[in-house]
C-alpha cells in the first residue's frame, strides 16, 4: 500500500498499472497510456467528477503559468485552449456528462469519470477512479489514454511528455488537498 502522511497532507502519487476493471480500458490500446494512483483519506462524498472539477480547476502556480504557455504556444497551430474559466459550465459538464469547451465525459460510473479531450491532432482521456480500502482510506487513481490523429499529435505529445508526469502527479495532489480542505 502508498503511504500516506499528515503533515500538511502530503499525498505521495506513484505510477501504476492500469487496472482491468477500470471504464477507461474501452479506450485501449492506445499510442500512448499510463495511470498514477495515490491513497488518501477522502469522505465518502467525494466523488470522481468533484476530482475531475478539481483536476482541471488550477487556480495558481507553475502548472497554471505552464498550461498558459502551452496555450500561447499551440494557438499559431489551430489547438484549442485548454483553459475551463466558466467553472460553472465546466462544473454541469462534468456532473452532467456533457461538453465544455475542448472537454466531454464519456463514461461515468459511481466510482470513474472518464472524460476526452478532443483536438485535431490527438485525442486525450482521462480517468479518474476512486476505490475503498480499509481504514477510510481511498486509492485515487489517474489513468490518461492518448490516440494521435497526424504526426502533429504525436510530435506535440512527445514534446510536452517530459512534463506530463510531472503535472498529472502535481494536478491530482492538489485536486486531493483541495477535497480534504
Amino acid at each position: 500500500m502508498l503511504p500516506v502522511t499528515n503533515d500538511s497532507m502530503k499525498i505521495k502519487v506513484k505510477k501504476t498499472n492500469i487496472d482491468k476493471e477500470f471504464i477507461i480500458n474501452k479506450y485501449l490500446p492506445a499510442n500512448y497510456s499510463d495511470a498514477f494512483e495515490c491513497i488518501a483519506p477522502l469522505a465518502d462524498k467525494v466523488t470522481p467528477d468533484d476530482l475531475q472539477i478539481a483536476f482541471w480547476g488550477i487556480e495558481k502556480g507553475w502548472v497554471k503559468n505552464l498550461f498558459k504557455l502551452r496555450n500561447v504556444l499551440v494557438k499559431p497551430f489551430g489547438l484549442k485552449s485548454t483553459d475551463n474559466k466558466n467553472v460553472s459550465n465546466f462544473t454541469e459538464c462534468i456532473k452532467q456528462g456533457g461538453s465544455y469547451n475542448i472537454v466531454s465525459v464519456t463514461d461515468k460510473s459511481p466510482n470513474e469519470t472518464v472524460i476526452l479531450l478532443n483536438d485535431k491532432h490527438l485525442k486525450a482521456y482521462l480517468s479518474v477512479s476512486i476505490s475503498k480500502l480499509d481504514n477510510n482510506l481511498k486509492r485515487i487513481t489517474l489513468t490518461t489514454v492518448v490516440h494521435f490523429h497526424t504526426w502533429f499529435g504525436y510530435a506535440y505529445f512527445y514534446s510536452i511528455a517530459l512534463f506530463h508526469a510531472l503535472v498529472v502527479k502535481a494536478m491530482l495532489r492538489n485536486s486531493i488537498n483541495q477535497r480534504l480542505s
